[in-house]
């Protein structure tokens, strides 16, 4: 588990899923009157929320013996032109602490997806667990299930 951290932790809960913080304050504040008794007793700041999309609220999908993680890395700011081969390794290292990993590609061009297929179901399973809302990087961490046919149409003759 340590060797996925690379850098960086959750500061906050509000940083860590979005919302602008400043000096506990949020941009956008509009003052509230609350009434008790038709009375105004209280003036109160007015947040405004924001939707902001999550790893939490995505579905994880049909167990299968296949993994998308997602939100690895940001190719755009990786310094190491082989980057791509650290992931790997790292996550190969980990994962294979759920079961044997039969095939792991880290798709360098993309929102940081690496994506795995395990020898069985139940591994996969147990990796999706543990990997699925944890942090990396300062990145948290997605864990999908996807179909074998899928999975098998984008690796063709490499699985």
């Amino acid at each position: 588990m340590q060797k996925l951290d690379r850098t960086g932790i959750a500061s906050s809960i509000a940083g860590s899923i979005g919302v602008p913080m400043l000096n506990g304050s949020a941009p956008n504040q509009q003052a509230s009157n609350l009434s008790i008794n038709g009375q105004t007793a209280v003036s109160v700041p007015a947040l405004t929320a924001q939707v902001i999309p999550s790893p939490a609220s995505e579905p994880v999908g049909t167990p299968t013996d296949c993994l998308l993680l997602k939100n690895m890395f940001d190719p755009a700011t990786e310094i190491d032109p082989e980057f791509d081969l650290d992931i790997k390794d790292e996550v190969q290292e980990e994962c294979s602490n759920f079961g044997r990993v039969k095939h792991i590609h880290v798709e360098k061009h993309s929102a940081g997806y690496v994506y795995l297929q395990f020898e069985t179901v139940e591994a996969a399973v147990t990796a999706q667990r543990a990997m699925h809302m944890r942090w990396f990087a300062c990145r948290l961490i997605s864990a999908k299930f996807l179909q074998p046919r899928e999975y098998e149409a984008k690796f063709k003759g490499e699985t």
